[in-house]
This record gives C-alpha cells, structure tokens and sequence, in this order.
C-alpha cells in the first residue's frame, strides 16, 4: 500500500492527492488573498508552550481531567490547563509519529521505530510494545485499554495495565491512500473507526465487527480518482454519528440502530464537528460547510479561505474556529458562515485543534501548543 502525505508549505495542496498533480513551485492554485475584517471581538493567547517538531501534522495534545498531555518529536509533557505551565517533561529515545491518547491516567504514544509506549500521569513508563509497522493515528485510551492503528491497517487493542494484547484485527485497504491522520472514538457501537477505503467500521470490545458501512465508493479509473478515504475523526453525540470521506460525502447514521439519517456530497480533508445545531466539514480546496444537525440540510458554505490548507474546524464560544498553513486563525459566526474574527499563531495549525474552556488549543508544525480564546463582549455574535 502507497501512502500520500496530506502537505503544507507557503504553496499548498489541500489533499494529498495533489502530491501528484499539483504541489509544487509552479502550482496554479495559489491561496486566497485574505480580505480585511471587522472583529467583533478580540482573541486571547491565553498561554503558549514550546513542544518540538511537528512537522508531520500527526501529533495532537490530549484534554482530561488530570492535564493536558502533548509531544514532540522528541519529548512527552504534561502541561496545566490553566496556566500553560509544563509539570513534567519525559524524552522519547524515538522520533514520535503519532499521538497523544490519554484517559486521564493512561498516556500512550507511537514512534518511527514502531514502538507504543505508554506512560502513567506521573510520566512513568509502564509498558511497551512492538508494533507491526509505524502507527499513524493517535491512540485511543479508555475503559481499561490502548487502541492503535497501525500503517499496515491493523487495529490492536492493549490491556492498559499489563500490556497485553487482548486482539487485533485486520482492515482492508486500497493500493493508494491518504497519510492523515484517522482517528478512532469510542461510540454507543463500539470504537467506529474511519478506514482508508471509504467505510466506516464499529468493533465491539472482543474486536468483533458491529457494522461495516460505506461512507463513499471508489470511483475512476485511476488509483488517484479512486481515493476515498475517510478523514479525520468520526464524530459522535446524543443522536448521531458521522463520518466524512475524501471525494466523497458527509454521513450521518443514527447513535440508536444506525440507520442513515442523512448524507451530502463533500470533497473532505476533515472528520465533522457538531455544535448541537450544525454539522461541520472542511473541504478539500479549503472551503468550511455547515448543514443541519437533523436534516443535513446545508446552511451555509465559506470559500474564503481555498487553498490555505484550512485544518479541521472546532467549535468555540466565538463560533468556529480553524487555522491555515500562515498560521492565521479565524472564527465564522456558525449560523452564517461569515468572519467575525482572526488572530495569529507561530507556524502552520496542521493538527486538529482541540476545544477546551469556550476556545481551543493548537498544535503547530514550528512546535508550539497555543491556548486561543475569544473575549466576548455581550452580544457579540447577534
């Protein structure tokens, strides 16, 4: 299996699939002039911490209850979610690929050796393992267990205390694939996981199949034309669970039996987010769509932003927010779409940014983890 690297750089291709056709010097689809805004409100760098090298865009820090956990390619950290303070550093004596998966209690990470090696809340090492090949996706830490995606497609599932492999099992996948990064979520249908050829797949805690379902099909006659991915990291609430596909579709199953509840057309690079009222997705040419929660039907869709390699989107209390390969963040009102705001962040926002306290951390591929947050005045976004 042939992986593509989804790449960033001043000319930027926003799939992977323009590696081929399209990312390079001479490419003719330059980013889009950023028009001037108005900001309804201004943007707090609550705090910002030095973490190391990113420039794989696979890495991603954890929120729980006990801290933030994060990495770089060389380092693990335990930061204060408050403060930004580090309260521990340990180093990683292999490049760090994937990562970070914590429970609160459990750490776990992937390096370039093909190592998973998990850590206690104290930065103690409690056990490692060999894996098949490279892990490319965080780890999934959760009752009672670490579950890694490894490049070779295999889902294995770890005993969080001992160490022990309790299963695996073995995806299918097509000759050509994205390199992103795919992360998995615990679901009323067990750990869905969005697989390199287009379904979405819940495993059940014996890794057992619950279902199996197409998020989009293989179309075309090149390997190329036929990449479908599903992107990013399936999302999950009350009612549904969605997932989205590259040259693809949006699709939203029902959290209760899992019949279909809606799907639309998008040309993906990121997994949804919700907010309750609105379904997000970034495509791949950068633009931000927005559909119904219910219905899927669309509300409003952003082009501003084409071509600046946008990063998934994360809902605030300043509306959604997303970061580009400039490191310019900015925030669209969720039920217009329009800019109501911008801030800046050292280096390109190339992992998914996670909400935390009505804003958001991001992680940059110059290796620095941000605390962005709006200050809103009253009525700020009426």
């Amino acid at each position: 299996m042939t992986t593509l690297r989804h790449g960033l750089g001043p000319v930027l291709c926003a799939a992977a699939a323009f590696v081929l056709t399209a990312c390079s010097s001479t490419s003719t689809r330059e980013p889009a002039e950023l028009t001037k805004v108005t900001p309804q409100f201004q943007v707090e760098k609550v705090w910002s911490v030095s973490l190391g090298d990113n420039r794989a865009g696979l890495l991603t820090p954890s929120l729980t209850s006990t801290g933030i956990y994060a990495a770089g390619a060389s380092s693990l950290y335990r930061i204060h979610p408050v403060t930004g303070k580090t309260l521990w550093e340990v180093p990683v004596h292999s490049t760090v690929t994937a990562g970070v998966g914590s429970d609160g209690h459990t750490v776990a990470l992937g390096t370039a050796s093909g190592l998973l090696a998990v850590y206690d809340e104290t930065g103690n090492a409690l056990w490692s393992a060999k894996l098949s090949a490279e892990m490319v996706t965080p780890p999934l830490v959760g009752a009672g267990v670490v579950l890694v995606r490894t490049s070779d497609t295999r889902i294995s599932c770890y005993d969080a205390v001992s160490g022990e492999r309790r299963w695996r099992y073995q995806t299918q996948s097509p000759a050509l694939s994205l390199r992103v990064a795919r992360e998995m979520r615990f679901s009323p249908a067990g750990v869905l996981v969005g697989e390199n050829s287009g379904r979405l797949l819940a495993l059940d805690a014996t890794g057992k199949p619950v279902f199996e379902i197409p998020v989009s099909e293989p179309k075309g006659t090149t390997e190329v034309d036929r990449l479908s991915d599903v992107v990013g990291a399936p999302m999950v609430d009350a009612t549904l669970m969605c997932a989205a596909s590259y040259q693809g579709r949006v699709l939203c199953i029902s959290a209760e039996d899992g019949h279909t509840v809606w799907t639309r057309p998008v040309d993906a690079v990121s997994g949804p987010v919700t907010d309750g009222s609105y379904v997000y997705v970034t495509a791949s040419d950068g633009a931000l769509y927005a559909f119904d929660h219910d219905t899927g039907t669309p509300a409003w869709t952003n082009s501003e932003y084409r071509w600046r390699s946008v990063s998934a989107p994360v809902v605030t209390s300043g509306g959604l927010a997303f970061g580009d390969y400039d490191g310019i963040v900015s925030f669209l009102d969720p039920t217009t779409g329009r800019t109501v705001a911008r801030s800046q962040i050292p280096g390109a926002s190339v992992s998914a940014p996670v909400p935390y306290d009505g804003g958001a951390l991001f992680q940059t591929d110059e290796g620095k983890l941000v605390f962005l947050r709006p200050a809103l005045p009253q009525n700020a976004l009426k």
